[in-house]
């Protein structure tokens, strides 16, 4: 990772709010001529110090039950149970974690009938893992990767987290293509993944369209948050009055240094996951956010120290 110039963590910034936006979007939002912004994206996302991809929810799209895991590990075992993690297809997220557990992961299970054997036979029987605990994923409130929208100023507003529960689709040939085409490539053009299909260009445009309309499919720009001057990451399980659930969650995703809020059926109510600017900010965010929070019972913050995985691939295309 190499130091970003303020005009690159603002380009940065204007891609994660649109990860397919054009590059004169980029640049209006970034205060720099569209040149410029195609030059210096360009070259983040060549040298891989940016990724914008193609993500689908696996709820939404049915491809599995998503299931938090907290392990602990044996002294000197914790690098090879993350390695062992993040070759696994079905791991989504993958952070090495302060606190009661040492690795923290998210994987999509099949279905709850596979439950067992992924977290009794697997994950439990790893080398080294000496305890865990695990949750069901209930509801997802929000997962955004706009975290830095602040850097673009006042100007822009987080939008407001849409309350309704997005309907299961049923997803067709033509659209697991489409997403196996961009989790790797999310700017990838809409000429190139037509090639593969009969959908032609436009048609390609139309079904993305609608998967992202169902919420089936977010383009995320991922980026390395030390890289735009956001040093902590760090994770924070609630328990709360559950007739309070829905505010408490509503409130947190609302907040601008909120990446992450979902309802979990576990040993808490809600996690939700955080990026701040720097260590020193933790005091605040925990006193003064989470504090004045209405109907929070208890919490139990974990700094995540290094995070290995953030995506997962439900498809590949052939050939």
């Amino acid at each position: 990772m190499h130091e970003l110039s303020d005009l690159d963590r603002r380009i940065v910034a204007a891609l994660q709010l649109d990860g397919r936006s054009s590059w004169s979007e980029v640049a209006r939002l970034a205060g720099t001529t569209e040149s410029t912004a195609s030059r210096r994206g360009g070259r983040l996302l060549e040298d891989g110090t940016v990724r914008v991809i193609g993500v689908a929810d696996p709820l939404i799209c049915g491809l599995g039950q998503p299931v938090l895991v907290q392990l602990g590990c044996a002294p000197g075992s914790v690098r090879q149970v993350i390695d062992v993690l993040a070759a696994r297809p079905d791991t989504r997220f993958l952070t090495l974690s302060t606190g009661t557990w040492d690795v923290i992961t998210e994987i999509i299970v099949p279905s709850q009938r596979q439950l067992t054997s992924a977290l009794v036979d697997d994950l439990g029987a790893l080398p080294g893992v000496h305890s865990s605990s695990s949750a069901l994923i209930t509801k997802t409130f929000t997962m955004r990767h706009d975290w830095s929208r602040r850097l673009l100023g006042d100007a822009v507003q987080r939008p407001p987290v849409r309350p309704s529960p997005p309907a299961r689709i049923t997803l067709d040939e033509n659209d697991r293509h489409l997403l196996a085409a961009l989790a790797d490539d999310g700017r990838r053009p809409y000429r190139d993944v037509a090639k593969h299909l009969t959908l032609g260009e436009t048609g390609v445009r139309r079904r993305v369209e609608r998967l992202v309309a169902a919420r089936a499919l977010v383009f995320s720009t991922l980026v390395t948050p030390a890289a735009l001057g956001f040093h902590v990451e760090l994770l924070a399980w609630l328990k709360v009055d559950l007739g309070r659930l829905d505010e408490i969650a509503h409130l947190l995703a609302g907040r601008p240094e909120v990446r992450y809020v979902s309802a979990t059926a576990g040993s808490a109510d809600l996690v939700c996951e955080v990026i701040l600017p720097d260590a020193s900010d933790i005091y605040a965010f925990t006193t003064r956010v989470l504090g004045a929070l209405p109907g929070v019972r208890s919490v139990d913050i974990g700094l995540e120290l290094e995070n290995h995985k953030r995506a997962y691939r439900p498809f590949h295309l052939a050939g």
